[in-house]
């Protein structure tokens, strides 16, 4: 008994009749409560391990999103080594043999960054972009903008995509989505050679790391658009210099024609990066 419950029956028998004596009943209630200490002990060392590891994978958890996040910092503008970073991260701590990103290209997702795919199945990918189909995992989630976690994906009525689960040599698979303004930007995409699928506490890692993506790819995006913009003003600025300084010879050299077309036709090469200019008077 413990806390007035019973934890289980120690139980003797005997061929000889007479049942047994008080000490022998004695003995054995002292052995049921040694059994009682050994349960409960066997339990405690059960739970500390289970909370162990909880704590451990924890972080190992927090550790690769720390990880991430260094390499989003000092990478800010590096799309692929953030990308890179973060299927290595997620292969490991959810046990997957194959992880790969895939990002938007117009209509179809292109595989952009993968890990422990083998050569055949990475030439496969590259050169099957995936589209909005309910047949393949990560089409799926593509379509739908949802999760999509097949335990089996042998044993999933819709997915009809043989030749990848053969040429990668997989069973269980999970892709999620990574969204955007309502928009499917791409899928992280984890696989694994056996069925069973992945824990809970795998998903909400990915989706984690998905978001991490996410903040990258918008990143990269900002100060492309800061870069653009930075070079189209620098060209106005050339443009509208190269203009006050030819304005300025025109002032200055009024009746001298020459080296008025003079400073045009080098201000028109070096602003069109032309390697000769030209003017020509019609005689």
């Amino acid at each position: 008994m413990r806390g007035g419950l019973p934890l289980g029956v120690v139980a003797l028998g005997s061929r000889e009749r007479g049942g047994f004596t008080d000490t022998q009943i004695e003995l054995l209630k002292t052995f049921a409560e040694q059994a009682v200490i050994a349960i409960t002990s066997a339990e405690t060392y059960r739970e500390l391990q289970q909370r162990t590891d909880d704590l451990r994978e924890a972080l190992q958890r927090q550790t690769a999103t720390a990880d991430v996040l260094k390499v989003i910092s000092r990478s800010a503008f590096d799309l692929q080594a953030v990308l890179d970073t973060l299927v290595e991260s997620a292969g490991k701590l959810c046990n997957a043999t194959m992880t790969n990103i895939w990002l938007r290209d117009g209509d179809v997702l292109r595989s952009q960054a993968q890990l422990g795919l083998s050569e055949a199945f990475s030439e496969f990918l590259r050169t099957h972009p995936t589209t909005r189909d309910r047949g393949k995992f990560v089409g799926r989630a593509f379509l739908t903008g949802q999760l999509v976690h097949l335990p089996d994906v042998l044993a999933d009525p819709e997915y009809t995509f043989v030749e990848s689960p053969k040429i990668g040599q997989f069973r269980s698979a999970l892709g999620v989505p990574m969204i955007r303004h309502g928009e499917v930007e791409g899928v992280f995409a984890l696989a694994k050679p056996e069925p069973g699928g992945f824990a809970d506490r795998e998903i909400e890692l990915v989706r984690t790391f998905a978001d991490q993506a996410l903040i990258a790819i918008e990143n990269v995006r900002l100060f492309d658009e800061v870069q653009a913009r930075t070079r189209d003003l620098q060209e106005s600025l050339q443009q509208q210099t190269a203009t006050a300084d030819v304005l300025k010879v025109i002032s200055r050299s009024t009746f001298d024609l020459r080296k008025v077309l003079e400073t045009l036709v080098q201000s028109a090469a070096r602003l069109c990066d032309a390697e000769k200019a030209n003017i020509f008077q019609h005689d």
